[in-house]
């Protein structure tokens, strides 16, 4: 595999901080045979050393040469006349670099001739150029053996490509032939390709960890430069395809698998592996920003989320695609917010109520797993104290579900299959393996009445549980700090949050929820629950799973939601019944 220069090119250019570029130059250096002698932030502060990086090499002329290289990324990565001449600009970096003493205990260091080198991931504008040129020329005039160069952003491109992410970061046969299946693949599968997947597990698992004192090892350098290049091969990609969606699956997938290595690893605290997930983390934050600046204007008009196209399976298809941009619009909200500067909240509530308004599907769930965006829809409306929406939402919701059984015997498949519900709504077959005679949707939707005090609603959606005998139930892990059932457990090798950022979470069990009343229950008569005990029932459950969430500790909350929508694992109780409030 040959990694395309313009892909290249553009993925130096992608870095915008300099810290970025600090980060990766040293690893083209290595891979250049240089000795590096100190790196970038090792002397932040001291004045004697004026230098990004000092390292020892073998020039184009083959001969030995100390490099001092002065490194210029993020708003100074194009050289300007503002930037040349600047306070602390390239005129001074060149001068300090020129004249202040770098020592060493390398052997005949100061004998050796010295070059210094500009680096630039940009280009030089302007009558700027002569400037520097001239520059260059006086100061190599001397007697000191020193000369002068400039690595803008196409030696970048070339040394980068011939020295490094060519023949370095895949560089594993297998790895090689996955990634190209990948990217011939990319635009035919809806999910993700276990391609990427196990791409992905390979880059991570070069070799064993061990956790550095005073940094990375190389090995890991090049394993998260690795992950932080395909992030961008691939969003790459798939604006070529005019398709952000893909982007949005495939680094979905890639976030959680780098986060799940983390948390095998107990790396969460570690500040170099969490410097790497914070670059590729903010470069999925800047991809879905992007997305959702194409898909909510689309999502704004009247059915806008409406697909003509897609004949008779849009039936299901408008309701599934309307879920998935809520389910990640309000994702993207919350990792905005902890990422961003504060977004403007009451913007957000308008725009989630519109989306509402203009896709009626919203409020039609075909699978029980729907209880996860309509959750997020809810918990939104108790973040804005918006009683009125909720309520409208949580009627909508409910006329549906009544609609779809009175109609047509049918409830949101509880066994969240697609198939099954197309076989259902599109062929009027109801398969054996749907599943409808239970439904976690429904408490969940009855707990959020209690959040919101809306009786009316409650006992609507009692009468309407107890008259068609639905069983209810929500998922709990086994895990939570007053669990009974710890002995229970199956995976006894990773806890709850290992599980949950791997795969869909199954470590539990279904907590029964009952709307009669227990204590005047009898054989003859089932006595429906007032909603004052129904409440009164729920914030007594409130302890019935609570978790210290080591992710949550990392101020990575918002990843949870990522895991639960991605891998479709309910969303455990925790999620909004802290919300509860006693009765008055």
């Amino acid at each position: 595999m040959e990694i395309k220069n313009i892909i290249v090119k553009e993925y130096l250019e992608s870095l915008t901080e300099k810290d970025e570029l600090n980060r990766i130059f040293p690893l083209l250096l290595e891979s250049l045979n240089f000795q590096i002698l100190s790196k970038p932030t090792e002397y932040l502060g001291l004045q004697e050393y004026g230098k990004d990086i000092v390292a020892i090499g073998i020039d184009e002329d083959g001969i030995k040469k100390r490099f001092y290289f002065e490194l210029k990324g993020g708003a100074d990565r194009n050289i300007t006349d503002e930037n040349f001449y600047g306070k602390d600009g390239i005129y001074d970096s060149l001068i300090q670099a020129t004249y202040d003493k770098f020592i060493s205990a390398y052997p005949k260091f100061d004998k050796l001739p010295l070059k210094i080198v500009i680096v630039h991931n940009g280009v030089i504008k302007g009558s700027v150029q002569s400037t520097l040129e001239n520059f260059f020329i006086q100061q190599s005039n001397g007697t000191d053996n020193k000369t002068y160069d400039r690595w803008d952003i196409s030696k970048l491109t070339l040394l980068f490509s011939e020295h490094l992410f060519n023949p370095y970061l895949l560089v594993n046969k297998e790895n090689t032939r996955l990634f190209n299946r990948i990217l011939i693949n990319l635009d035919s599968y809806e999910g993700v390709s276990p391609d990427f997947v196990e791409l992905i597990q390979s880059v991570l698992s070069k070799g064993k960890w061990k956790p550095a004192k005073k940094s990375l090892s190389r090995q890991w350098k090049l394993a998260f430069e690795t992950i932080k290049l395909l992030s961008f091969i691939i969003y790459t990609e798939s604006k070529e395809y005019n398709n952000l969606d893909i982007a949005k699956r495939y680094l979905s997938q890639l976030i959680l698998q780098f986060w799940h290595w983390i948390l095998v690893h107990k790396a969460e605290h570690d500040k170099y592996v969490r410097s790497y997930f914070d670059i590729v983390l903010k470069f999925y934050c800047n991809v879905m920003e992007e997305y959702f600046k194409r898909v909510l204007p689309i999502a704004l008009m009247p059915n806008g989320i409406f697909s003509e196209e897609a004949g008779r399976y849009e039936q299901v298809g408008y309701t599934m695609r309307t879920f998935d941009v809520l389910n990640y619009f309000l994702l993207f909200v919350q990792m905005d917010k902890a990422l961003n500067s504060p977004v403007d909240a009451s913007q957000v509530r308008s725009i989630l109520v519109e989306v509402l308004n203009r896709n009626n599907v919203s409020s039609r769930p075909l699978l029980d797993i729907h209880s996860s965006p309509i959750a997020s829809v809810l918990l939104m409306f108790v973040e804005h104290n918006d009683v009125a929406s909720a309520r409208s939402y949580i009627r909508n919701i409910s006329t549906n579900l009544k609609w779809g059984k009175e109609s047509y015997n049918r409830l949101p498949d509880a066994n969240n299959s697609v198939e099954n519900v197309i076989r259902l709504i599109v062929n009027q077959e109801k398969s054996v393996y749907y599943i409808d005679s239970t439904s976690l949707l429904i408490p969940v939707l009855l707990e959020f009445t209690a959040i919101f005090d809306l009786e009316e609603e409650y006992v609507a959606l009692r009468d309407f549980v107890l008259k068609y005998k639905i069983d209810l139930g929500l998922f709990v892990p086994h895990h939570g700090k007053n669990s009974e059932s710890k002995a229970l457990i199956q995976d006894t090798k990773h806890d709850l949050e290992e599980q949950l950022f791997s795969k869909s979470f199954y470590d539990g069990y279904q907590s029964e929820l009952r709307l009669v009343d227990d204590q005047l229950h009898n054989a003859f008569q089932n006595i429906p629950l007032p909603f004052a005990e129904f409440k009164q029932k729920i914030i007594d459950r409130i302890s019935e799973f609570e978790y210290d969430y080591r992710t949550d500790a990392c101020g990575y909350g918002f990843l949870r939601e990522l895991a639960h929508i991605f891998y479709q694992t309910p969303y455990f109780p925790d999620k909004w019944r802290n919300f509860l409030k006693p009765a008055e």
